[in-house]
């Protein structure tokens, strides 16, 4: 059994449905469920995202949320920041079916602010993960310039050009990024890249669920199945124990099926199967100083 494969649990926070108004005890017990669940399993090493979006630009940079966030980083959680531009109605003045990924003069000013909100908060973002995988290299100029260095955006295989993802080719493990291409590994000058943990993905095909949404050759809990997940666990240890060097990956779940049987018992099952079979869960930071010192140690 491989000892050198690591996941990272991408904790999806988003609200669901967003058409109907949750309140925030709703969703805080939601939240709570999760981290139960995550403590148990993981020891409650996750990567939990902060969404903004057009109907929601300051609601999670505020309390309660900020209260919750700040509990998870004192458990060792990290946080991520989100931006949903597109899933959740464009922006004022943006017309429905364009992509606000290609608009940097959007995108950067809100990534600058929600970092620094954070970062006052003493709270500060750990990552950061575009909607619908979206990702551009103006975004990562943006991301770096915000503070913050590792990237979780990343499924390989994936192109929608349609929501600015575009990661035809790119590694199956984790990766120092191009800043111009962030689909391929860092030049060796290249001494400020943003670190990439992909998806954990069996190299099959970058199938999907439903439209624009990835399914049962990735590790997504809504969006597949047990003997799913478990197949591509299965291929990306299998990766790990064919290589001395570490596979770094990541997998999703979503809090607002928190409460549905279904789901928590398909979680719970899948974090034990990955357990059992040579996972080590980490937080990103944790994977980047692996990463780090497994550089270090070859250099």
């Amino acid at each position: 059994m491989p000892s050198n494969v690591h996941l990272v649990i991408n904790v999806d926070s988003d609200p669901d449905p967003v058409s109907v108004y949750q309140e925030d005890a709703s969703l805080l017990k939601k939240y709570g469920r999760m981290r139960e669940i995550l403590a148990e399993k993981a020891g409650g090493a996750a990567a939990w995202t902060v969404l903004t979006g057009p109907i929601c630009r300051d609601r999670f940079v505020e309390p309660p949320f900020t209260g919750f966030w700040r509990e998870l980083t004192e458990d060792g959680a990290d946080l991520v920041l989100h931006p949903e531009e597109d899933l959740y109605g464009p922006p004022p003045g943006r017309e429905p079916g364009t992509c606000s990924y290609y608009d940097i003069d959007h995108m950067r000013p809100l990534i600058l602010e929600k970092a620094r909100t954070m970062r006052e908060l003493g709270i500060p973002f750990a990552a950061y993960r575009g909607g619908y995988h979206g990702f551009t290299p103006e975004i990562g100029a943006a991301v770096k310039e915000a503070g913050i260095g590792i990237e979780l955006s990343c499924a390989p295989g994936i192109v929608w050009q349609d929501k600015a993802a575009a990661w035809q080719g790119a590694p199956l493990t984790a990766y120092y990024m191009s800043a111009s291409d962030q689909a391929r590994p860092a030049a060796a000058d290249e001494t400020d890249a943003l670190f990439e943990i992909p998806w954990a993905w069996d190299a099959v095909a970058p199938g999907t669920a439903r439209p624009r949404v990835v399914g049962e050759n990735y590790i997504i809990n809504e969006f597949s199945t047990l003997p799913a997940m478990q197949r591509v666990w299965d291929a990306v240890a299998a990766r790990a124990a064919a290589t001395p060097e570490p596979q770094i990956v990541s997998m999703v779940c979503h809090t607002y099926t928190m409460g549905q049987p279904e789901y928590e018992e398909r979680l719970m099952a899948i974090l034990s199967y990955v357990a059992a079979h040579g996972a080590r869960f980490v937080t990103p930071r944790a994977a980047k100083s692996l990463f780090d010192a497994r550089c270090a140690a070859n250099a």
